[in-house]
């Protein structure tokens, strides 16, 4: 492909600490927008003059990402190998709400999976029984425990996409402490249970680390 840039045009490299999500990627049409495994954010790309260069200096102050560094580079950059094209599709992030939900649907499954197998294992009953007896609770009161712990990771499927930056990342954090507690907590000897169980905690220590790790981009 013909390169078409004006000879004129200067090339910059603009780094921000964090990664920019999916949402904002239109707001730098023309750059390409890396998410680099440091938690940077490069921006790259063709600037007309100095106005546009302040024109998207402003844009990431409008974000509230702190801006690392602006470097000027020579037209001819490459990334990677790869001459550098102003119309590359811009690199996208998975949106973290998204990945936080579809988290808790695989938990979720997982949860009736085990409960539906073990229904088929002999003496299911009696081990109801002696966890009722355990926690000090009547079986009632147990099942209405797993019905709440049920809901509440229903929940959280819809909850992970609504709720605003701060108030999403604790529930995320909290509920899944204690859906990790709940799990191991009435744990059965079963193989099946065990196996699910692990990969239940591997999703939930994913989800309560995504949201301990989540910057907002909405400031």
């Amino acid at each position: 492909m013909i390169d078409k840039t004006p000879p004129n045009v200067e090339f910059y490299e603009i780094r921000l600490k964090g990664h920019l999500d999916s949402q904002w990627v239109t707001w730098f049409d023309g750059l390409i927008i890396a998410l680099e495994e440091n938690g940077d954010t490069l921006l790259s790309g063709p600037v007309p003059d100095q106005a546009a260069l302040h024109g998207l200096l402003k844009k990431v102050r409008d974000l509230g990402m702190p801006l690392v560094s602006v470097v000027p580079v020579q037209s001819n950059f490459s990334k990677q190998g790869e001459k550098m094209n102003p119309n590359t599709t811009p690199t996208k992030k998975i949106d973290t709400k998204i990945l936080l939900s579809t988290l808790w649907i695989v938990v979720m499954i997982n949860m009736l999976k085990a409960d539906i197998l073990s229904l088929y294992m002999p003496g299911s009953a009696e081990e109801v029984a002696r966890t009722s007896a355990s926690a000090g609770v009547s079986i009632p009161q147990l099942m209405l425990v797993g019905a709440i712990m049920g809901q509440l990771g229903i929940a959280m499927i819809f909850l992970s996409r609504v709720l605003k930056h701060g108030i999403n990342r604790w529930v995320n954090i909290v509920v899944g402490i204690i859906t990790i507690a709940y799990i191991w907590g009435g744990m059965a000897v079963y193989p099946h249970y065990i196996f699910i169980a692990s990969v239940e905690t591997l999703c939930l220590l994913l989800i309560i680390g995504l949201a301990w790790m989540w910057r907002n981009v909405e400031a």
